[in-house]
């Protein structure tokens, strides 16, 4: 297999993860790709054959096979357990701030919420629950970790994802465009009502101990709360604590 048919083979994969339980029509799939169908449809049929997909003959929809479940499962750990080396860190966090502290972990084209601390100010921003996911560009983490990849990648991510944003009326696929350009100018992501009216979030990425962008932290408080000063000085809390998370991934896996 060449290098530009696994590229491929690795967008459609992440075309059908996008789709969710409703998966893909090879128009949709082609459309996607931009390629042409007949390159599409032999593309499918290798990674149904592989167990990679499947074509269900009813709804002539594609979707994630059961092989990658099993790969899944074969994959050992890396390195140091994510959550519990961030905990200590959130939790600092929230005291410090008094807002509510998310971490993300990225999955896929998606965010997943770790873990969630909140901070003693009287008034709450909680707008994700632990456990659930969201596409990336949806919330300040989603934001971060889309922010963190090369703006040509993240364009192809958001035309993946552009049907999943569906369901976030309050943030187009315009705006998502843009926000994240300027978090990459900025050096962190800011939500400002997207998810929640009146509330605002920002967020940094972190890498894990290979360099790669794997998670994000983010507070999110009430707008009056979250003025541009202060959001600058939440950005400073943020970077101290990745910093040290980053460190404490690296010691625990060197290279």
């Amino acid at each position: 297999m060449g290098l530009q048919t696994l590229d491929r083979a690795v967008a459609a994969l992440q075309a059908l993860g996008a789709a969710g339980p409703m998966g893909l029509r090879l128009v949709d799939l082609q459309r996607s790709l931009t390629l042409t169908k007949p390159t599409t449809h032999r593309l499918m049929q290798a990674l149904v054959k592989h167990g990679l997909a499947r074509h269900v003959d009813e709804t002539r929809r594609y979707h994630l096979g059961p092989s990658l479940h099993l790969l899944s499962q074969l994959a050992p750990p890396e390195g140091p357990d994510l959550l519990k080396v961030c905990t200590p860190a959130i939790q600092r966090l929230a005291e410090v701030s008094g807002d509510t502290v998310f971490l993300g972990a990225r999955e896929g084209l998606y965010t997943v919420c770790l873990s969630r601390a909140t901070g003693d100010y009287p008034i709450r921003a909680i707008t994700v629950e632990v456990g659930s996911r969201r596409p990336l560009g949806i919330g300040a983490g989603g934001l971060a970790l889309l922010a963190s990849m090369p703006d040509e990648e993240a364009l192809r991510v958001i035309e993946v994802l552009t049907p999943r944003y569906a369901a976030y009326p309050l943030a187009s696929v315009e705006q998502i465009v843009a926000s994240q350009r300027l978090a990459r100018r900025h050096g962190y992501a800011l939500s400002d009502g997207r998810v929640a009216q009146g509330v605002r979030g920002v967020a940094l990425a972190l890498h894990d101990a290979t360099g790669t962008p794997a998670a994000a932290i983010g507070l999110a408080a009430i707008r009056q709360r979250m003025t541009q000063r202060r959001i600058l000085e939440l950005v400073e809390l943020l970077r101290e604590e990745i910093a040290w998370i980053e460190r404490t991934l690296r010691a625990a896996n060197p290279s």
